[in-house]
């Protein structure tokens, strides 16, 4: 039945941008896709390889005048090595949009403020999440309700304010909410800053609060970034908080016409109170536009586990990457 139903919601989805939209709306359907042949050289899952789409998105955006628009996009992606589901598509966002003077309200199931500037300076979702959504710190979108806007004429000072559930795609599991919030600092035109903190209840008082920032800068030929978290868990009455911590920087710098070279080096860890289980990746590669849409892009993740029981993993791969 639920197969059944996530059918028909792409059926609607393609015939409402086959047959038009009405009361004279503008609408768009667009996606993305990419994935990799990989092979892993060492670590737990030696000799592991495939090959894998990652993700799939395909979005219908609807647009019925300068203030009010909306979107509806669908996600599937592959189970992973060894799993015996198929690609299931499920409902990444939905919501109806207002916007006005610089500010817009957003409603329904939309990305959060979490790393959605820091994912842009990145520029790479298709080779690596950030560190925060890798690491499980939050959800890249959440039910609820958000606002966006300038705080000064120039956009020079921004923010972003959310409140949702907490439990991202899926339903809400207790009572608790969580707050987002993000200050967006531009002080020129080729740098810019974020701040962020957010809140969820829990029940027990087992609370999360999230704090992080982010440095970055970008021209036209590259871009440079750093960011940092501190998520603190509370325990409640079960014992001690737990304290997880990160640090990513990245860049990618143009070498020629429609040839990019990216990096990044990741430092984790999990509880700042256990000794030897901080991890550190590394990604680099280049980037091959063949055309404007199509992106070729041969990598390598290298990760480091500073236990002594654990193997580094290598992983080489071709990423393809494509919109449409």
């Amino acid at each position: 039945m639920l197969l059944k139903w996530k059918v028909w919601g792409i059926t609607a989805l393609l015939s409402l941008g086959l047959f038009g939209p009405a009361d004279g709306a503008e609408g768009k359907i667009k996606g993305v896709a990419f994935g990799d042949y990989y092979f892993v050289v060492t670590g737990t899952e030696k000799n592991e390889n495939g090959f894998k789409f990652r993700r799939i998105y395909l979005t219908y955006d609807l647009k019925w005048n300068d203030r009010w628009s909306g979107r509806v996009r669908y996600e599937a992606n592959d189970a992973g090595f060894g799993g015996e589901d198929k690609m299931r598509p499920f409902v990444k966002h939905g919501y109806l949009r207002y916007r006005t003077n610089g500010r817009t309200v957003n409603m329904g199931l939309f990305g959060t403020p979490t790393w959605n500037v820091s994912e842009r300076i990145w520029g790479y979702r298709s080779i690596a999440k950030t560190i925060m959504d890798m690491r499980k710190i939050g959800s890249s979108a959440d039910l609820g309700v958000g606002y966006r806007g300038k705080l000064d004429g120039a956009g020079r000072v921004n923010v972003q304010l959310m409140i949702g559930n907490g439990s991202g795609q899926r339903p809400e599991a207790d009572n608790g909410k969580k707050v987002y919030s993000l200050l967006h600092l531009k002080p020129t035109d080729v740098v810019e800053a974020t701040v962020y903190l957010d809140w969820e209840g829990k029940p027990e008082g087992k609370d999360r609060i999230t704090f992080a920032g982010m440095l970055g800068t970008s021209g036209e030929s590259f871009r440079l970034g750093i960011e940092g978290f501190i998520r603190n868990n509370r325990r409640g009455q079960s014992g001690d908080d737990i304290q997880v911590r990160g640090v990513s920087a990245f860049g990618n710098v143009n070498v020629k016409p429609r040839v990019d070279v990216f990096g990044r080096l990741d430092f984790y860890d999990p509880n700042r109170s256990t000794e030897r289980d901080e991890e550190f990746m590394f990604i680099g590669g280049i980037d091959v536009a063949p055309a404007g849409n199509i992106h070729i892009m041969p990598n390598v993740v290298a990760t480091i586990k500073r236990s002594s029981v654990a193997d580094t993993g290598i992983i080489p791969r071709m990423t393809v990457c494509y919109r449409f």
